[in-house]
């Protein structure tokens, strides 16, 4: 069966990109806000949160919910959602009490007292995130597109307005880590009530025997997509505490916000580009056993789309950053103008990754992303060890994740081929 891309793919990825460029407008243009309200220093323990909630997002769910666009019955996904489900009410209460008991030892760890009580906040965060996650897959799955990029909006819009509003009150200190996760619960309740108001005949549906039979159908998700995601995330944001750790708070925080200025929007408008790959991908792999002309598609589309604004920012980040958000952040500027190269290959190669999801290709991936820190941790180590100097931990950081994604890129479309 062949599916008209362009017709079927385009508007979708549109409908999607609009909400996500509306979702990255909104920080961008308070960015210059935030940057005069909050210091290096709180952007830093911002980033050292965000870190630790993303690394723990990989358990929320025991990778579950990317099988939500796999099976032909319906029944069959719920059964995954309601699976999902239980694994994040379990991984929360677990979670809650393990913080309460150990929080003063974790803040000492990261080396980081403020965040003590701050860690309070990461169950209801990680709710949010593992909620949202699961109906955003579901929503993939019935092509509610425009749905995901009203609740990604909405994300933004609350998590950005009420990060504002904290800076000028005694919780400044935490304003932004309050604001992102009250922005997260607000859209991933927005996601499940609209959701559950249409498919709720198909939820009933959900059973004890249906989420065992799913769990079992689906194991390699738990057994080699937390590991790899773990990996993953472990790479991706083990910079930001080892650079708290090595060179302070400030540092951390010229770095997380250089990736939250370049690196986020990039992501997430590929995202949108990915959540159409993936679920057309898996119609057409499953009907056909070959999407290869559709991955080459793709890829075509982000390579037009994509030069321009990274070599901008590539000649021009360090002034920009001044400019925008005051002279204190060109240092931020500088760290973004050495990571454009991974941050062009990220955003060109994300979105086609899917194919390691489609094709079941996860033991693949675990391997490679286990080289990938090996070689993330490497970089930090021999620039902290042998030079003393961040710059050269983020370059050599740069360096690593480039190779990582190009190998990746020639994986995938390998996997796109079939057998």
């Amino acid at each position: 069966m062949k599916i008209p891309f362009k017709k079927i793919t385009s508007g979708n990825v549109f409908i999607l990109s609009s909400g996500t460029f509306i979702s990255q407008l909104i920080p961008f243009l308070i960015a210059p806000i935030l940057t005069r309200i909050f210091s290096p220093e709180e952007f830093g323990m911002f980033g050292l949160y965000f870190s630790i909630s993303m690394i723990f997002s990989v358990f929320i769910t025991a990778r579950y919910e990317s099988a939500i666009i796999l099976p032909k019955d319906d029944k069959d996904s719920a059964n995954i959602v309601g699976l999902c489900l239980f694994f994040i009410f379990s991984i929360c209460i677990i979670l809650t009490a393990a913080i309460l008991l150990f929080k003063h030892l974790i803040a000492a760890l990261l080396k980081s007292p403020g965040i003590e009580n701050w860690l309070l906040v990461l169950p209801v965060t990680l709710f949010s995130i593992g909620t949202y996650q699961t109906f955003n897959y579901w929503n993939n799955r019935r092509e509610k597109y425009k749905r995901i990029s009203i609740s990604r909006v909405t994300r933004s819009v609350n998590a950005s307005g009420i990060s504002i509003a904290l800076g000028y009150t005694i919780l400044k200190k935490g304003g932004m880590i309050l604001g992102d996760a009250i922005g997260q619960l607000i859209s991933s309740i927005f996601l499940f009530s609209r959701t559950w108001k249409e498919d709720k005949d198909i939820f009933k549906e959900i059973n004890r025997p249906g989420m065992l039979e799913q769990a079992k159908r689906y194991q390699q998700f738990p057994k080699f997509n937390v590991a790899s995601g773990l990996l993953e995330k472990m790479s991706g944001h083990m910079p930001v505490l080892m650079l708290s750790s090595f060179f302070g708070e400030a540092i951390s925080g010229f770095f997380s916000f250089s990736q939250r200025i370049v690196g986020a929007p990039s992501a997430i408008v590929a995202r949108a580009f990915g959540d159409v790959f993936r679920q057309k991908a898996n119609v057409e792999f499953q009907n056909t056993g070959n999407c290869s002309a559709l991955f080459i598609k793709t890829f075509t589309q982000l390579i037009v789309i994509s030069p321009a604004p990274f070599l901008i920012f590539y000649f021009f980040a360090p002034e920009i950053f001044s400019l925008v958000f005051g002279e204190e952040w060109k240092i931020a500027g500088e760290y973004a103008k050495i990571m454009t190269a991974m941050f062009f290959l990220q955003f060109v190669v994300s979105p086609l990754s899917n194919m390691f999801l489609v094709a079941e290709k996860q033991h693949i991936d675990l391997w490679m992303q286990a080289v990938l820190l090996t070689g993330v941790l490497s970089a930090f180590a021999f620039g902290y060890n042998i030079f003393r100097e961040p710059r050269i931990c983020i370059f050599l950081f740069t360096i690593a994740y480039s190779l990582k994604y190009i190998l990746e890129l020639y994986l995938s479309y390998k996997f796109s081929k079939g057998k």
